[in-house]
């Protein structure tokens, strides 16, 4: 499934490139600005999915007392 909304997808890749386009120089700032940049898009996606992902959980029921079924309570008793 897509993941990307909007230019996210966009702004992601760009700072990728970017960043090895630069890796491949030897300029410290420029390295270090394509590595921030490339953090704050990947950071905002990272954000949204976050959210994403706990809306979802917050609207699935949680398990209650009720909600038990399976378990079962024993009791082991050594004869020996």
């Amino acid at each position: 499934a897509e993941s990307f909304q909007g230019s996210e997808r966009e702004d992601v890749d760009g700072a990728l490139t970017a960043l090895k386009e630069s890796l491949a120089g030897t300029d410290i700032e420029a390295i270090k600005g394509a590595t921030d940049k490339l953090l704050s898009a990947s950071q905002s996606f990272s954000q949204r999915l976050y959210e994403e992902a706990a809306k979802s959980n917050a609207s699935e029921p949680a398990a209650g007392p009720g909600d038990d079924d399976d378990i079962v309570d024993a009791e082991i008793v050594d004869e020996a």
